[in-house]
């Protein structure tokens, strides 16, 4: 698969030739199957963990850098994307997803509900693809403030959440802001078709290899396209590849 961009590419070109290339801001593409969500996040933010079992979930973990609260304490924030498919192959129903989907949250105080990516301009008739709500919650003596956001299409739901302390928030706020205005939902072609799970397993390693082979040459554009085998046979299910892949992107750090 092609990408038009891989984020945090210029930390790979810092790690082979010391030179420093940083974006203020960084374009991401996450899906599984048929299913995407495309974003940006500025370059402090980057992608801790990717997992996937190939055919049914697949989990994004961002994270920032430390952060440090008025009592001198390190603080992470965490972003989180997680794809599932319905457990009864059923369409889901999206206000019920959203509904359903709130067991992964701890919120018990909601300040704002909000909609994004309107797919319908009639003011009568406005449809949007998430729904979404920002809230808090106490864990011991500290606030905790949770964005939370869901999208459904057909059978797939998306769950998206935001979880940060209420003391280092204002340090994120324009970070989120920039986020939330750029989900969108895409919808693509299936690049695979396999006849078998074997034959998907066979298929993702060999796009494992490539992309090791790939890595020993050091050439950027030759670790660019290894950076795309590295993704897919993630996505395909290959707990190393998401491994290696998550680790690259991180080269620099």
């Amino acid at each position: 698969m092609k990408f038009s961009k891989f984020p945090l590419i210029s930390f790979l070109i810092v790690s082979l030739f010391l030179t420093p290339l940083v974006a203020e801001e960084e374009s991401w593409k996450t899906c599984l199957q048929t299913h995407c969500l495309s974003f940006r996040l500025p370059s402090a933010w980057y992608l801790t963990n990717r997992r996937s079992n190939g055919q049914t979930t697949k989990l994004d973990h961002f994270r920032t850098n430390v952060l440090k609260d008025g009592l001198g304490r390190d603080i992470i924030p965490a972003l989180v994307i997680l794809f599932k498919e319905s457990d009864t192959k059923q369409i889901l129903n999206p206000i019920l997803f959203h509904v359903e989907s709130k067991k992964f949250i701890l919120v018990t105080n909601i300040k704002e509900y909000y909609n994004l990516q309107k797919l319908n301009s009639e003011p009568e008739q406005e449809v949007f693809q998430f729904l979404g709500m920002v809230g808090s919650f106490q864990d011991k003596e500290d606030t905790v403030i949770q964005h939370y956001i869901t999208t459904t299409n057909d059978t797939f739901g998306i769950t998206v959440i935001v979880t940060c302390l209420e003391s280092v928030y204002p340090q994120i706020e324009r970070d989120i802001k920039v986020f939330l205005s750029s989900l969108k939902y895409e919808k693509r072609i299936s690049p695979w078709k396999f006849s078998s799970l074997s034959e998907q397993t066979k298929k993702a390693k060999e796009l494992e290899l490539s992309a090791q082979s790939r890595l020993k040459t050091k050439h950027v554009d030759q670790i660019s396209t290894a950076l795309e085998e590295l993704d897919d046979a993630c996505e395909l299910g290959v707990l190393s590849s998401c491994e290696l892949f998550s680790n690259l992107m991180n080269l620099g750090r």
